[in-house]
């Protein structure tokens, strides 16, 4: 994998290919067959078109304060993951950390402690190769839960179809719910925003602190900048990853278990510390949160269904914009994934955020500084005369 203009891009490697062609038949970039895995995974096809297969949804969080509070959204994936290892349920856990010598880099790797899992809690932002990771899980007898956003739970999953030792190895599959991720162009721009170079970063970390919680920096010179997540959301939103603007699937519709910030109006009022949402698809993931729950490790309540997708909404939009979305890439003779699965009709204004969406895109994430201050000005006069709350959005049109 090589970093080219703010993202990961794949290279072959001519001297090991073999042309068996398994790395192009398990990507998710060019198509996803989510009927016919949802077939052979679960026995059936999810008549809910935004959730999916689920067997029960549940809002929590960790009950060690310590571990809630420096994670993104209640703690309760680390939580969770501290419990499957110390009970020997797992070996070990995919996961993703910032890199300690190049800490504007991702690195995905496999803990086996429960300090090693903690280091690891928290959102990132930016693009994340969790394929490279999986190699070592093959060449390995350990039990494994990996965790990853839906695109990386696509992969795995169609992975698995060819190589029955990954499936095997792999005990959980925990997606977090996602929206749209960001181009490391972003972070940069983000950054270079606060007045601060790239290179004096020591330390990065893109949520913690509470909730919705805050960006910490720590410079080299020992000094630390805070940002309210909120706020770093909205200048990250120009520089989505173009495929993500492509994704159907926001919560993990092929993991074993789902989740994400319990973006609840009840919650959001009162709770500081942070709960998440958990969607449990497969038996297992189901036994998981019940044990984790009955020794004291998450502390778990059920939530209406109604509920949830009142709180993730985005899910819905995001299977009725995809179709007016493709639609125009198609026209501008761009190529686009393809999925089979239930997509729900576009409106005529999904048409029209779709062209804006892109617009905004291409005026503030490139090099046009007239364009950009141009538009940077009218957002800055739209937020004056709105009040926000402190629901981060994706930048026009959430799909």
């Amino acid at each position: 994998m090589v970093r080219r203009k703010g993202r990961y891009v794949a290279r072959l490697d001519k001297g090991r290919c073999n042309r068996c062609g398994l790395c192009h038949e398990a990507c998710p970039g060019h198509g996803v067959d989510f009927e016919g895995l949802s077939a052979a995974l679960f026995g059936d096809i999810p008549e809910d078109v935004a959730v999916g297969r689920y067997l029960g949804c549940y809002v929590g969080h960790a009950t060690d304060r310590i571990v809630r509070y420096n994670s993104a959204s209640g703690g309760i994936v680390s939580a969770l993951l501290v419990f499957a290892l110390q009970e020997g349920l797992i070996d070990g856990a995919l996961v993703t950390r910032m890199c300690r010598d190049d800490p504007l880099t991702p690195e995905p790797f496999i803990a086996r402690t429960r300090e090693e899992i903690l280091s690891a809690a928290g959102s990132k932002y930016c693009p994340v190769a969790t394929n490279t990771v999986l190699a070592e899980i093959v060449d390995s007898e350990d039990r494994i839960a990996v965790v990853g956003l839906p695109c990386h739970i696509q992969g795995l999953r169609k992975a698995e179809q060819y190589v029955p030792k990954l499936a095997r190895q792999i005990r959980y599959r925990i997606s977090l719910a996602c929206s749209l991720n960001f181009s490391f162009l972003g972070t940069v721009r983000f950054l270079e925003n606060l007045g601060i170079a790239p290179e004096s970063v020591e330390a990065f970390q893109y949520r913690g602190r509470g909730w919705p919680g805050s960006v910490l920096t720590r410079l080299k010179d020992g000094t630390k900048r805070t940002v309210p997540y909120p706020e770093c959301y909205r200048q990250l939103g120009p520089y989505s990853l173009r495929r993500c603007t492509l994704c159907s699937d926001m919560l993990g519709e092929l993991s074993d278990l789902t989740c994400g910030d319990a973006w609840i109006p009840q919650i959001m009022r009162t709770d500081k510390a942070g709960s998440s949402f958990a969607i449990s698809r497969t038996p297992a993931a189901e036994e998981l949160l019940e044990s984790a729950a009955s020794t004291g490790a998450v502390e778990l309540s059920e939530l209406e269904l109604e509920d949830l997708l009142a709180s993730q909404g985005h899910a819905l939009f995001k299977k009725r914009k995809l179709k007016a979305r493709m639609r125009l890439f198609k026209l501008a003779g761009q190529s686009v994934p393809v999925y089979r699965q239930k997509l729900l009709s576009p409106l005529r204004a999904d048409y029209l955020s779709t062209m804006k969406l892109y617009a905004i895109r291409y005026i503030l994430a490139g090099n046009h500084l007239l364009l950009r201050r141009l538009c940077q000005l009218v957002h800055r006069r739209k937020r004056r005369s709105v009040k926000i709350g402190t629901r981060p959005v994706e930048v026009v049109a959430q799909p």
